[in-house]
């Protein structure tokens, strides 16, 4: 039963990606808006935890300025999907590494890069950075529910951009190979990490940090660079 439902998802997710891929980019993106508005309005707990980190960033906001807020941040979520839908036939199209040279001279040492980034703005379009500079580059993920889309999506990001796919639970081994071997290694570290954590203040509250980034980068004395991702008007 899981393994029929595991692959009706695979299917209506492909199946959603082909049918945005065939619009104009344009379309899609009014598409993908409209998903994140949908999950604006069903997903109350999502929606409850927006609010509440908003509420903490920006406490003077009131609950109509607040919710402004909210609706944008899943406006851009939903935009995330029409942007992985159109990876494979505009990935470079509108991307721009500002302060490219700072990347470039911490590749040029030979020590790999941890390279540190966020889920903000259409984080998605971040893969195809390592390519665009002509440099190699490898990115952690989590292992997801569905394992077809999981295998799906680590052989279109290496047959597309060279980049490879490290999950977390192999990431110990894999991570110091990449290093050594002169690699970009992309960490998604603004997440609450399951184990592991450092304690720190955010916003006036306590945290717990992902240690990652700063282990490696000093564990393989390679460069760290933070690097996320800002969706311009054009």
């Amino acid at each position: 039963m899981v393994m029929a439902l595991r692959l009706v998802e695979y299917v209506l997710v492909r199946m959603l990606l082909l049918v945005m891929r065939g619009l104009s980019y344009r379309s899609s993106i009014r598409i993908g808006t409209a998903l994140g508005s949908i999950a604006y309005a069903t997903c109350r707990s999502l929606r409850r935890r927006t609010l509440d980190n908003l509420r903490q960033a920006f406490g003077a906001l009131d609950l109509r300025q607040l919710e402004s807020l909210a609706r944008r941040t899943f406006d851009v979520l939903g935009r995330n999907v029409a942007e992985v839908a159109n990876l494979g036939r505009r990935p470079f199209q509108g991307l721009k590494v500002m302060d490219a040279g700072i990347l470039r001279e911490a590749y040029a040492r030979g020590r790999g890069v941890v390279l540190v980034s966020a889920h903000m703005g259409c984080f998605s379009r971040m893969v195809a950075v390592p390519r665009l500079l002509g440099m190699k580059g490898a990115a952690i993920m989590k292992r997801q529910r569905n394992s077809m889309l999981l295998d799906w999506g680590r052989e279109f990001l290496k047959r597309r951009f060279d980049l490879d796919v490290i999950l977390k639970t192999e990431a110990r081994d894999e991570v110091q190979d990449h290093l050594q071997s002169g690699s970009l290694v992309g960490f998604f570290a603004d997440q609450h990490p399951r184990t592991g954590a450092y304690s720190a203040d955010f916003f006036g509250r306590p945290v717990e940090v992902a240690p990652g980034p700063a282990i490696y980068a000093k564990r393989y004395k390679a460069p760290l660079v933070v690097l996320t991702c800002v969706s311009l008007p054009d």
